[in-house]
């Protein structure tokens, strides 16, 4: 009895350990870590720019279908570049002038992801790259 008490504790243990290593690939962790990383200077759409929507924006109630908020469905690349019901949300070529990264970077209200914490500053930067070298499907 006592060998399996030891057992149990052991997989208890293991089974913590790896559910925190899985919540920490999310982009979650803690305040003091969230925000830690740098832009790649080729970002990728499906590596890099997905995951940032899926940990803020394409969730429930949010940029998600079946009804994402002003039509802007932020699931997938065919859904972002469909833009909203008020038009296009990205200009490939011109971060700058997308409405995506002015609602992210808070130049244009209300700002992005709304009524949550903004997004850090390394994930605005992958954003805006991306945007700039063309916002591919990559």
């Amino acid at each position: 009895m006592q060998a399996w008490h030891r057992f149990g504790s052991l997989l208890l243990v293991l089974g913590l350990a790896g559910l925190g290593a899985a919540c920490s690939t999310g982009g979650e962790g803690t305040p003091a870590d969230r925000c830690a990383g740098t832009a790649p200077d080729r970002p990728s759409y499906a590596m890099h720019v997905q995951p940032i929507f899926n940990a803020n924006c394409a969730l429930s109630g949010c940029h998600l279908p079946p009804n994402p908020q002003r039509g802007l469905d932020l699931s997938s690349y065919n859904g972002l570049m469909q833009g909203s019901i008020n038009g296009p949300v990205v200009i490939p070529g011109n971060a700058q002038d997308s409405r995506l990264v002015k609602r992210i970077e808070g130049r244009e209200t209300p700002r992005m992801p709304f009524n949550r914490d903004p997004l850090c500053q390394f994930q605005i930067d992958t954003i805006r790259r991306w945007i700039d070298q063309g916002a591919l499907n990559n």
